[in-house]
């Protein structure tokens, strides 16, 4: 036997009128290759393995020559057309003809200049308050350097004045006693060659 003679499990199901799972799962379990269809003897074995003892015929092939009668179809040509361009005539303005069924038109803008306006507008503004902010910057850190200048010069200032001013109340408390002894040695200059009172009365 030859596998052209071999029938497929789907072709004996429909013969049969047995599900194909049935016959997988029963050519399994006889030990039954279906890998290349059913052979005439493992179609004889299912079928006494089911219970099928007439084979169920086979429906007869209809020949086309049984369906459309003999002579229907006749070879004939065509009569050639005659083939024409169909172009749109010289002058035709589709925009007119849009106006004239359409005559509404809305307000449009370029859009997109509109972005890059924007972009343009945007960028400036960033540029120019990151300029702010950089001069606002340093002129904090300025005023900081300098407060801390202003700090330091006004703390040795003060520490300065202390000691001068401790100096000048040393100076002052010599220059004091310096002019009273200057005072007391005229004193006792003037003092010299004055008379003394007893001896005035008794002259």
């Amino acid at each position: 036997m030859t596998q052209s003679q071999n029938i497929s499990l789907s072709r004996f199901s429909q013969l049969s009128n047995i599900p194909k799972s049935s016959v997988y799962r029963r050519c399994g379990e006889l030990g039954i290759d279906t890998s290349s269809g059913l052979s005439p003897e493992a179609v004889a074995l299912i079928k006494a393995d089911f219970g099928l003892v007439q084979d169920e015929p086979e429906p007869a092939a209809i020949s086309p020559s049984e369906i459309v009668p003999s002579g229907f179809i006749q070879p004939g040509q065509l009569a050639t057309v005659e083939a024409h361009d169909i172009t749109l005539p010289e002058g035709f303005d589709a925009s007119a003809m849009v106006r004239f069924f359409d005559g509404v038109t809305g307000q449009a803008t370029d859009t997109t200049k509109l972005v890059a306006i924007a972009d343009l507008a945007l960028n400036a503004v960033n540029s120019a308050m990151d300029q702010k902010v950089q001069q606002q910057r340093e002129q904090l850190t300025q005023a900081e350097k300098d407060a801390q200048t202003l700090a330091e010069k006004i703390a040795a200032a003060k520490t300065d004045l202390k000691v001068k001013a401790l100096e000048s109340r040393m100076l002052a408390d010599r220059q004091t006693s310096a002019t009273q002894s200057a005072e007391s040695l005229f004193a006792d200059l003037m003092a010299l060659g004055k008379p003394a009172e007893g001896n005035s009365s008794q002259s």
